[in-house]
């Protein structure tokens, strides 16, 4: 959704002949390769006109990233970084996970922005794949994904108050319950009509659910419930390593016990979920009628040692920026904050927007990162706030303007999602989970 004073985001897909070409000229006459400039500063060459065959162009169009985001789509011509997210990959993914899911019903969690790929972009394309149900964690997110027209069936994960129950309702979305007062709450609200909903178990993550040992009684009582319509009934066993596998097979033993004590009382469960990505490729033992994937849809590979699932894509494709600043051929000097950085002489610098604000990152201790000028590897000197500052070596022209690759391929080169997670130290799912806030989308 954008901020108040902006239309509503509508999410375009990359064209091809006429429209393309219109869609080309309209967006550089809305952003002018020179804007901003000051009068009688030197004009900088407009970057279609110096690109090279191969290099990446910027994106055509862009919606804000994230429900309240301050990004507009005109941004780009103020503050030039934004996210390539490849519709196909995420399609030709759901149909790897309706294979492995052989029947049973999809709940497509896009919690997170859709884990940071954009929850608009990937909640339309998944109801145009046809996926039942989507699930989020995020008020904001599931009211700009109905902002957008997006008529699929949302299932709020918990997490909200019984007073935040009139508001689900209010934008039919359909609510999780692990509580007696979560629970009465929706019943009042009924007034006559009915209300669906969903009963969190607790998995043995000692986060939300209703506990295992009380899950029976309680999923009973709000089966009773007069106005309330009991969809179904899930939990969560994620896991990471062989470990945690043999945890998440406990638990789901404990959970299949549950199931069948309901069935023995007669409580009719027409959506019963266990598993989500972990489980579902790793096909642990599970005789419930839906699956929950997330990570498997965006191309991450779930457990740790597991090389990318065979058949599954990244749907980041790349995020890149554009040069706001060069200097050419500098003196040796310490740079960086606190001068931590040598730079050599004759060496040229240049600088993103792209920040710790945007999901950004130092590198970690012994760590030397790097991003992608024309093909060419250009070494991460620091990252402030707003900025990141880049050490492009001797004997380079790098202009103000110029795309910058920071995940992606340019020139025969690539920089992947590892690569970005060892170099700052972390999981590759937390590098783009972090890029969510203030990055635009392209996606196609």
């Amino acid at each position: 959704m954008l901020s108040s004073q902006s239309s509503p985001a509508v999410h375009r897909r990359c064209l091809t002949g006429k429209s393309a070409t219109r869609r080309r000229t309209l967006a550089r006459a809305a952003l002018p390769c020179n804007a901003g400039m000051r009068s009688g500063s030197a004009r900088v060459p407009c970057i279609d006109s110096g690109r090279q065959a191969g290099q990446p162009r910027p994106p055509l169009a862009t919606e804000p990233a994230m429900p309240n985001s301050l990004a507009h789509p005109a941004d780009l011509g103020v503050r030039p970084v934004w996210m390539e997210i490849d519709l196909v990959a995420l399609a030709n993914n759901y149909r790897q996970i309706e294979r492995l899911a052989k029947g049973r019903k999809i709940i497509a969690a896009i919690k997170a922005d859709a884990y940071g790929h954009g929850a608009v972009a990937v909640a339309r394309e998944l109801g145009r794949l046809g996926c039942p149900l989507l699930g989020t964690g995020s008020f904001a997110e599931a009211l700009a994904m109905r902002a957008a027209g997006i008529d699929t069936p949302i299932l709020m994960f918990g997490g909200y108050l019984p007073e935040g129950m009139a508001s689900l309702r209010q934008h039919r979305l359909i609510p999780t319950v692990h509580s007696p007062e979560s629970a009465q709450a929706l019943a009042r609200l009924a007034g006559g009509t009915t209300v669906s909903v969903y009963v969190e178990i607790d998995g043995g993550l000692g986060r939300l659910g209703v506990p295992m040992d009380q899950a029976v009684g309680f999923v009973r009582q709000v089966a009773e419930m007069p106005g309330v319509n009991l969809e179904g009934v899930y939990t969560h066993t994620p896991f990471g390593n062989e470990a945690g596998k043999r945890w998440a097979l406990g638990h789901l033993s404990t959970f299949e016990r549950v199931l069948q004590q309901l069935q023995q009382y007669g409580v009719k469960l027409p959506v019963t979920q266990a598993n989500a990505s972990p489980g579902l490729l790793h096909e642990l033992p599970d005789r419930c009628n839906a699956v929950c994937p997330g990570q498997l849809l965006y191309g991450f590979a779930p457990v740790a040692g597991d090389a990318p699932a065979a058949g599954f894509q990244p749907v980041a494709r790349a995020v890149r920026g554009r040069l706001v600043h060069v200097q050419p051929d500098q003196p040796a000097r310490a740079i960086g904050s606190g001068g931590g950085y040598a730079l050599a002489a004759g060496h040229t610098t240049g600088v993103i927007p792209f920040g710790l604000a945007d999901g950004n990152r130092n590198p970690a201790g012994g760590q030397a990162a790097h991003m992608l000028w024309q093909g060419r590897r250009a070494r991460v000197v620091g990252v402030s706030l707003e900025h990141c500052t880049l050490d492009f070596g001797p004997g380079v022209r790098p202009r103000v303007g110029d795309v910058v690759t920071i995940l992606g391929e340019d020139g025969g080169e690539r920089i992947g999602l590892g690569d970005l997670a060892a170099w700052q130290g972390v999981r590759p799912i937390d590098v783009l989970m972090t890029m969510s806030g203030r990055l635009p989308r392209q996606a196609g």
